[in-house]
């Protein structure tokens, strides 16, 4: 049912308080937190109703009260339908100004930053590697018989090894081949090539053996990509009093653990920019709740970011991280922003 807006805010009030404090909220603290002329008659009286409702439960009948899932969904509701802020986390940027990144290398990053960030644990899922688009294959030489090969996709460069190539071709092979190899793996996907999708003239055939060799390097690395997730900060949740509980941090631990569903959750929620699951009924046990969001590098989305937390995570914060590193990774926010200090998180108040 559509709550007053009288109730509206006394739930966020409440729901607020909690996040902060992780104890049972009482009347008073909420007449204290109201702004306004109201009598304690009158938020004992809301408070009840809101509890009737299914928002609020009271643990022991002395005690304040606690939002339930359904306070928290509709809490988190308000939040992504306002104005979306930032809080501006150093590090990213800094990593994706390079020409050259290692994409693994910058989902690490990113990963350990948002933690630190947020103080949650962070979980980053990269998109499937037959979709990855390939760009460009550089091919320099080494010595005499190797090469080194680099492959740069539309999400970074997802893989460069030494290979080894004919020897006493004359001056020009690796150059001639670059070209040949760019000719032919430019602009499409590992999906592409093992279709076949590639045409291979007689003039190209002395280059096959490197063709192999870089075919071979992306389904290497395909191999080792499947179902990966990057977690960072698993030892935050234990700082959060309800994973003191036994349940609480076994079901946490088994969620970690099982990487499968962890990335089913994280990428089954097609093309929303920004989603939240909180609790059971979400598909998450051992009071936690997630939120994710959608990233890209230069208009190519690359996979899902996404923070792991209790039930009573800071949902404002951790929503404005992730916008915010969201722009970093699109290339929209202010590489001049003067707010920024190394290793500083700044907070609009």
């Amino acid at each position: 049912m559509d709550l007053t807006a009288r109730k509206r805010k006394i739930l966020g009030l409440l729901v607020e308080r909690y996040i902060k404090t992780a104890e049972p909220v009482s009347s008073g603290e909420i007449k204290a937190l109201y702004g306004e002329d109201i009598s304690s008659a009158t938020i004992r009286s809301e408070l009840a109703s809101l509890e009737e409702l299914g928002y609020l439960v009271q643990p022991h009948v002395s005690a304040g009260r606690i939002p339930t899932e359904v306070a928290y969904k509709l809490y988190v509701e308000n939040i992504l339908a306002g104005e979306k802020k930032e809080i501006r986390v150093a590090g990213v940027r800094d990593y994706l100004d390079k020409k050259i990144v290692e994409i693994e290398d910058v989902v690490r990053n990113t990963a350990r930053v948002i933690s630190d960030a947020t103080n949650y644990t962070s979980v980053i899922v990269i998109k499937n590697t037959d979709d990855i688009r390939i760009r460009e294959v550089k091919l320099v030489e080494v010595d005499a018989g190797r090469a080194l090969v680099v492959i740069i996709t539309d999400s970074g460069v997802i893989k460069d090894n030494i290979i080894e190539i004919p020897v006493n071709m004359g001056s020009g092979y690796v150059s001639a081949a670059n070209e040949v190899v760019n000719d032919l793996f430019a602009d499409k996907t590992l999906r592409d090539i093992r279709a076949g999708v590639m045409n291979i003239d007689e003039e190209m055939m002395q280059y096959h053996d490197i063709f192999d060799k870089i075919i071979n390097l992306l389904e290497a690395y395909a191999s080792g990509r499947h179902d990966k997730v990057f977690v960072e900060g698993t030892s935050k949740m234990f700082a959060h009093p309800e994973f003191s509980e036994i349940d609480n941090a076994r079901d946490f631990i088994r969620l970690l653990d099982e990487k499968e569903k962890l990335g089913e959750l994280m990428t089954n929620d097609g093309d929303i920019e920004l989603s939240v699951r909180i609790g059971k009924p979400d598909g998450i046990e051992g009071n936690c709740s997630m939120v994710t969001a959608r990233y890209s590098i230069g208009g190519a989305e690359i996979g899902k970011a996404g923070v792991i937390g209790p039930e009573r995570m800071d949902y404002d914060k951790v929503v404005s991280v992730l916008h915010y590193i969201q722009k970093v990774f699109n290339g929209e926010a202010d590489p001049d922003d003067k707010e920024k200090k190394n290793g500083e998180i700044r907070k609009r108040k």
